[in-house]
């Protein structure tokens, strides 16, 4: 009796775990742990270890996907910084975890497993709300950048969760016939695919598109209908024109200039003298940057209108003066005091924040996303610093990545070792990069690549595929849409060296490969 109550109290603990886990990925960090331990503890209490062990054993998918986690186990042998290796481990639990746990219990119903995917995609959306109030600065932290919005987690781990919301809020609109589901889904998707771009999720967006169009050229080769196919074509190519038509706006607008320089003026209409830097194409908007310049003016000018000081940095950690000249370039105004003149109280607060064109202030503006990219790619071309400017900035974190991967071939320097041998190679390279922009990978390969070697690489990519390929999911929609989402975010990002980016990775897919019944889930049936 008392093992029965035992078994049904841990089954209880266990939905529990499952459901808070779903919830907290967009919220916490703590409730990740919390929901992972209370897993832990029913997955004890629930009894019968010694045969859930050997299931665990017998099963190649669970024990593949956990040999990640060993992998940085064994890192820990031949790495020289021990604490920084532990603390790695640690947040790689999950990828032993939930796959030993999910594996070895009971699956759940199918109302049950779209149970928790519900709840997740509700938490996803309350959280992008909260975060739109921050967005709004109706609270009393200052939003620099819209990716600051993201005050849980990291937005790029925050723009993952939307992504795959977004398309689990599809399964249920074509496997629902509740009539109201279908008037409300497609509006929370608008809402989540606005929120995207007005956060500049980057990653977030990018696995949005991709799978959007990977899935339109399977119903467009599956459908037998000429008029679905004909209509799926236009939706496939009108978004595309608009968006190759707005970069295309964006690339003119950053890198457009003037094709001979004219009469230069001498003298500000105050009578003081201009500079003009006739060497550097710098420009916004078309406009050269450092023509018409009378700093001894906008020092002057400038210090009247703002609290920060001329000689100061804006609250991005830019120089002032330098954001300001861009700023007022950009408008195509000269850089005097008749030019700080013309700029309203808004303009002024946007230059405080470190906003250097006119063009890139507003909520909502995902051209300025393009624009700013586009600039960097310029400045990077020729010859400019890439830090601080995300893009372009991996360029430099990938070169870093190869070099070490190119000395520690076969192994890598191990779990622990890679801000020393980062700081090491950076130095041999002769970076550009400012010592506070001298990071990691940025590229989960790479990550991978730089612990454990080439070995390491193979053994990671055997993990990635061997589940797809054993359990032949290539039809099962949610897990392929998850799987598409996550190695997606590998290629730019380091997904599984933060706790939260190993939680989301470890739990979706050991929830849609061991969790349920053995069903493809496909969003046609």
């Amino acid at each position: 009796m008392y093992k029965t109550s035992l078994k049904k109290y841990s089954s209880y603990a266990y939905l529990f775990g499952v459901f808070l886990l779903a919830v907290s990925l967009p919220w916490s960090k703590f409730l990740m742990s919390n929901a992972q331990i209370i897993l832990l503890a029913s997955w004890l209490l629930g009894g019968d270890l010694p045969s859930k062990l050997i299931r665990f054993l017998k099963n190649k998918t669970a024990l593949v996907l956990s040999s990640v986690f060993i992998l940085h186990v064994i890192g820990l042998s031949y790495t020289t910084d021990f604490t920084y290796g532990l603390e790695d481990v640690q947040k790689k639990i999950p990828l032993l975890l939930l796959p030993l746990i999910f594996s070895t219990s009971a699956p759940l119903s199918k109302k049950m497993l779209e149970n928790v995917l519900s709840f997740f995609v509700l938490s996803v959306i309350t959280a992008s709300l909260v975060c739109f109030y921050v967005l709004l600065g109706y609270t009393h932290k200052q939003i620099l950048q819209p990716q600051q919005a993201s005050v849980f987690i990291s937005h790029i781990r925050f723009g993952l969760l939307i992504s795959l919301s977004i398309f689990i809020l599809a399964y249920f609109f074509f496997t629902k016939k509740i009539l109201i589901l279908k008037i409300i889904i497609p509006a929370l998707m608008v809402w989540l695919i606005l929120f995207l771009l007005m956060m500049e999720s980057a990653t977030g967006l990018v696995c949005t598109a991709v799978i959007s169009v990977l899935l339109i050229l399977y119903f467009i080769f599956t459908s037998k209908k000429i008029v679905v196919k004909l209509a799926l074509i236009a939706i496939l190519i009108l978004p595309a024109a608009y968006f190759g038509n707005s970069y295309l706006s964006a690339s003119k607008d950053v890198s457009k200039s003037l094709s001979e320089t004219k009469q230069l003026p001498l003298l500000t209409k105050n009578g003081n003298s201009y500079s003009h830097d006739t060497i550097s194409k710098e420009t916004e908007n078309g406009n050269y940057v450092w023509l018409n310049v009378c700093e001894k003016e906008l020092a002057d000018e400038w210090n009247k209108k703002s609290r920060i000081g001329y000689g100061e940095k804006d609250l991005q950690r830019n120089e002032i003066k330098y954001t300001l000249i861009r700023f007022l370039a950009s408008k195509g105004l000269a850089k005097d005091s008749e030019g700080v003149n013309t700029l309203s109280e808004k303009e002024i607060q946007s230059i405080e924040k470190g906003i250097p064109n006119v063009n890139y202030i507003g909520l909502f503006n995902p051209k300025a996303r393009v624009e700013k990219i586009i600039w960097e790619f310029n400045i990077f071309l020729k010859g400019g610093n890439p830090s601080g400017h995300s893009v372009i900035q991996r360029f430099e974190f990938w070169k870093a990545s190869i070099g070490i991967i190119k000395k520690n071939i076969l192994f890598g320097v191990g779990t622990g070792d890679a801000d020393i041998a980062f700081a090491d190679q950076y130095n041999k390279m002769n970076s550009p990069l400012t010592k506070e922009w001298r990071l990691r990978s940025h590229n989960q390969f790479l990550a991978i690549g730089v612990a454990f070697g080439i070995i390491g690489i193979m053994w990671f990519l055997i993990s990635l595929f061997y589940p797809l390929i054993k359990e032949r999911n290539y039809k099962d929609y949610l897990y392929v849409t998850f799987f598409i989402i996550a190695f997606l975010s590998m290629l730019t990002e380091d997904t599984l060296e933060s706790q939260a980016g190993a939680t989301f990775f470890a739990f979706f897919n050991s929830l849609f490969l061991f969790c349920r019944e053995k069903t493809v889930v496909n969003p046609e049936s």
